[in-house]
């Protein structure tokens, strides 16, 4: 677990209190604290839902590092509704009411949508 806490940048603040629960650290550490315990498994491909969800600023900035950390050595799948950052990852996929509408290159996907609803929503037009 030493590892997956390493991996996860959790090591150096919580190696003096292994034995305190989870649920004294920030909300941060926490969602850090959910990537090592996924870490600890070994997986192929990380699936993240809302990965910074109630998270201040500076929590969140940690865990998009993480992740892109995190992608040099796993398949990364990231389920968001907020696209302000997607942009550092490669693929992206637009869906409305479960139905994906469009899906490629986020380079392509934010600079020149196929689907009109795909620009509209970008442009905050709707959702």
């Amino acid at each position: 677990m030493v590892d997956s806490l390493k991996k996860a940048a959790l090591w150096e603040e919580v190696k003096d209190r292994l034995d305190e629960s989870g649920l004294g650290l920030s909300g941060g550490q926490q969602q850090r604290l959910c990537i090592a315990r996924c870490l600890a498994v070994e997986p192929e491909v990380i699936l993240f839902d809302e990965p910074c969800a109630s998270l201040d600023p500076i929590s969140t900035k940690r865990i998009e590092e993480l992740i892109l950390e995190l992608k040099k050595e796993y398949t990364i799948i990231i389920v968001t509704i907020i696209c302000s950052k997607p942009r550092a990852f490669r693929i992206y996929g637009f869906y409305v009411l479960g139905e994906l509408i469009e899906f490629g290159t986020t380079e392509k996907l934010f600079t020149v949508p196929k689907d009109k609803r795909t620009e509209e929503y970008l442009s905050g037009k709707f959702g």
